[in-house]
C-alpha cells in the first residue's frame, strides 16, 4: 500500500506517518522542506515542492497513483484537484473558520449547543468573511470529488491544537505570565468558556482511525478532545504545573476580553459524537496530561521559541499595568456593592408540608 502525506513535519504529521508505516504503508511525504525533522522514521519517499502552487503540484506528482493521500499542508483545494482520480482514499485537514458565527445568524439559529458538523457554513464570499468562505468552499470541493467518485474523501476540521511544535501556541500567553511572575490573571466573563481544543497526539489518532475505518468515507469530523476543561480550570492547571500561585480574576467587560486575547477565545462547544460513533474514538492522551505536557514544553523551550512569530499568531498586549488597574477597579466595585447593597430576602416555603421535590408519602 502506498500513502502520500502532503506535509508530515508539523505537530500531527510525524505521528500520522509513524502510524501509517505501522499499518504497512510505504509512505512518501511532500512538503517545502522548511521544517525537516531528525526523528522521522525511514520513508519510502521524501519530496520537496510547493503544495500552494497548482502547476507545481501537477508537475511534481505527475501520473503517480496512491492508495491513500492525506493533505495536511498547502492549499487543500489544489491537492484535492491533483489527487482526483489518482488515489483511492483522500483525507483532508481543514479548520473551524468556515462556520458562520452565531451573531450573523437569525436568532435563535446558531445558539444551540453543541455545534454539530452541519452548523451553517459560509456560502457567499464577502470582504468580511473571505477566509471563512474559502475554508468552507474548499471543503465543498473536496466532498464534490467524493460525490463524483474521484476518490473516497474524509475531512477533519482541526480545532486549536496544543502540544510541542504547534505553531499557534495559544497557551503561551498564560505560560509567559507565569514566567513573568504575574500574581493574577484576567478571565473574561466568569471564566467558564469552553474552547474547541485538541492535543496534537489526539488529532493524529483521529486521522489514523479514519484510515482504519471505511465508515469514515464521505464524513466530516470535528477534531477536538472529547473531554475538556473550562478556561478557568485551564488557567489553574497552567499555574499548578509550573508551581506558581496566582489569582484568576473573572471580569465581564470588553477590556477584559482585549487583555485576554489569545488564550481566551470565543465560547464554542462542538459535538464529538460522530468521532465516537463512527470512528470509535476516545482520547488517546487525557487532556489534563496533554495540557501539562504542553505547558512544561513551552517553559523549558522558551529560549528556542520565536516570540515575534508567536506574537503574530497569538496576539496579546501583555499590558500588565492596565491589567492591574482593571483588577483594582473591579475589586473596588465589588467592595462598594457589598457595602451598599443587601441581597433580597427569600420567601419562605408555601405553608406546612410543602415539598419542592417529589417524595413518596410515609407509610
Amino acid at each position: 500500500m502506498k500513502a502520500l502525506v502532503v506535509g508530515g513535519t508539523g505537530p500531527t504529521g510525524p505521528s500520522i506517518v509513524r502510524g501509517l508505516i505501522a499499518r504497512g504503508y510505504e509512505v512518501t511525504i511532500y512538503h517545502r522542506g522548511f521544517h525537516e525533522l531528525a526523528d522521522l522514521p525511514p520513508l519510502h519517499g521524501h519530496q520537496h515542492g510547493d503544495p500552494d502552487d497548482l502547476e507545481r503540484l501537477r508537475q511534481d506528482l505527475g501520473a503517480t497513483r496512491w492508495d491513500l493521500a492525506i493533505a495536511m499542508y498547502g492549499r487543500l483545494r489544489h491537492v484535492a484537484s491533483v489527487m482526483a482520480g489518482r488515489c483511492d482514499r483522500f483525507i483532508g485537514i481543514s479548520g473551524m473558520a468556515g462556520y458562520v458565527p452565531p451573531d450573523q445568524l437569525p436568532f435563535p439559529a446558531g445558539r444551540r449547543v453543541p455545534w454539530t458538523e452541519s452548523h451553517p457554513r459560509h456560502g457567499a464570499r464577502s470582504n468580511a468573511n473571505a477566509i471563512g468562505w474559502a475554508v468552507a468552499e474548499t471543503e465543498r470541493g473536496v466532498l464534490a470529488h467524493h460525490a463524483a467518485g474521484d476518490f473516497s474523501a474524509t475531512v477533519f476540521r482541526y480545532a486549536n491544537l496544543y502540544g510541542p511544535r504547534v505553531p499557534r501556541q495559544w497557551l503561551w500567553p498564560l505560560v509567559r505570565r507565569v514566567l513573568d511572575g504575574r500574581p493574577h490573571v484576567v478571565l473574561p466573563g466568569d471564566g467558564g468558556t469552553i474552547q474547541p481544543i485538541c492535543y496534537a497526539e489526539n488529532a493524529a489518532h483521529q486521522v489514523l482511525l479514519a484510515v482504519d475505518r471505511p465508515e469514515a468515507a464521505g464524513q466530516v469530523f470535528h477534531s477536538v478532545d472529547r473531554q475538556t476543561f473550562a478556561l478557568r480550570d485551564i488557567v489553574r492547571l497552567v499555574a499548578d504545573e509550573l508551581g506558581h500561585e496566582w489569582e484568576a480574576v473573572a471580569i465581564e467587560h470588553p477590556l477584559a476580553s482585549a487583555l485576554a486575547t489569545g488564550y481566551a477565545g470565543p465560547d464554542r462547544w462542538l459535538d464529538t459524537s460522530r468521532l465516537a460513533y463512527v470512528l470509535g474514538y476516545s482520547d488517546a492522551v487525557a487532556p489534563e496530561a496533554g495540557l501539562r505536557a504542553t505547558v512544561r514544553w513551552l517553559a523549558e523551550h522558551r529560549a528556542e521559541l520565536h516570540e515575534d512569530q508567536l506574537a503574530a499568531l497569538v496576539p496579546n498586549p501583555y499590558a500588565y499595568e492596565l491589567e492591574d488597574r482593571l483588577i483594582e477597579s473591579f475589586l473596588r466595585w465589588q467592595a462598594d456593592v457589598a457595602a451598599t447593597m443587601r441581597a433580597p430576602e427569600r420567601r419562605a416555603a408555601a405553608g406546612p408540608g410543602f415539598r419542592g421535590t417529589y417524595r413518596p408519602p410515609t407509610p
